[in-house]
């Protein structure tokens, strides 16, 4: 009885036999896509809000009455709300959330490095390449999805990435890529910027960012509501940093703010683009981190191949195409990787990456065996 039970998990979670074999093509169908990335975010903030042995730590927590009264409450239910009432009031009702492992949800890194630039490898080329090990700024060899879809006709120039990490040129080989790139303390250049852009340019110009290899998210926020108003791109990626920088600060009381200012920040982009007659109602948003952190109140704060905890992550969807289930509470296994299959499949781009997540999670189109479930 076994191999029914695996036969059964592989049915639940879309994985088909012989799919890999299967001929293919693209087919661009008008959908767009966002992926937003809280680096270095845990899951168990993210389902369980404010850990009650960190928040009460002053090692790691300097003002815990302050930070108490803005995240503390009763339950791991009222907890996660008040971190992320975004995620738990809108996106937990209309979409689906993926990676609550009390729950059997298990969603991992499958590179086994369990840092950034892996990571984001994974995430944009859904494979796992054993030969990027670190975060060495070194221009990438792998094509990303981002640069395929760029190249493919309606999606030329419509395709932009804008984060605060400083690595993402090289990650994304921007020389080669071609599409729109902006991260760290770069200017945008152009000869029409509008006064946002200017000012954000501005404020990046200080003397006192030079050394950083990050900047604030809010910069970043701004710098991609300025770019989608300008721009309307189909495919973005928007990468936070703010969750990591305060990890490895071992500032949780700045790592639960930061983590409620990316709540705020993807908010903020989900009712712009649902404004716009762009991306109502025929936009996906991707939400999910490069890799965990350290499972136990001892290394929360560390992530890498020797701390237990830092391969768990989680996805987030909310869109047009996904099934309103909330919070996924079946036994299941899904992989960092997935997600640039994910993305492929709601913009009918097919050809680049097989690694699909389960299609049983996707709005199924009319008249399907999908639909009829």
């Amino acid at each position: 009885m076994k191999w029914k039970a695996v036969l059964g998990c592989m049915l639940l979670w879309g994985i088909s036999l012989g799919h890999a074999d299967r001929a293919v093509t693209d087919a661009p169908n008008g959908q767009n896509v966002f992926v937003i990335t809280l680096d270095g975010y845990r899951w168990q903030e993210l389902f369980g809000g404010a850990d009650s042995s960190l928040i009460n730590d002053p090692h790691f927590t300097a003002d815990t009455s302050y930070t108490k009264a803005m995240y503390w409450a009763g339950t791991p239910e009222e907890r996660r709300e008040r971190l992320m009432p975004f995620i738990w009031n809108v996106l937990a009702k209309k979409g689906q959330l993926m990676g609550n492992r009390e729950l059997g949800s298990k969603v991992n890194t499958k590179n086994l490095y369990f840092l950034s630039y892996p990571g984001y490898n994974e995430i944009f080329t859904g494979e796992a390449d054993p030969m990027i090990a670190s975060n060495d700024k070194i221009k990438n060899k792998n094509q990303n999805l981002l640069e395929y879809i760029n190249k493919l006709p309606g999606y030329r120039d419509r395709v932009a990435a804008i984060a605060s990490w400083d690595a993402f040129p090289y990650i994304f080989n921007k020389e080669r890529s071609g599409f729109f790139i902006n991260s760290g303390n770069d200017p945008v250049h152009g000869h029409e910027l509008s006064r946002t852009q200017v000012a954000l340019n501005q404020i990046q110009a200080d003397p006192a960012y030079a050394e950083d290899h990050t900047r604030n998210d809010m910069i970043t926020f701004l710098s991609a509501k300025e770019y989608i108003r300008k721009n309307k791109p189909k495919v973005m990626f928007v990468g936070l940093s703010g969750t990591d920088d305060a990890g490895h600060a071992k500032k949780y009381d700045q790592y639960l703010k930061n983590a409620n200012d990316a709540d705020r920040i993807i908010a903020g982009l989900w009712n712009m683009v649902q404004s716009m007659p762009e991306y109502k109602n025929h936009t996906t948003f991707i939400i999910t981190t490069d890799h965990g952190r350290g499972a136990h109140p001892e290394t929360w704060y560390n992530h890498g191949f020797f701390v237990k905890g830092s391969s768990q992550t989680w996805i987030a969807m909310i869109g047009n195409k996904i099934r309103p289930l909330g919070e996924v509470s079946q036994d299941g296994q899904a992989y960092q990787r997935n997600i640039a299959g994910t993305i492929g499949y709601l913009l009918g781009v097919r050809t680049y990456s097989r690694h699909m997540l389960p299609l049983t999670l996707f709005e199924p189109e009319p008249g399907t065996m999908l639909a009829r479930q």
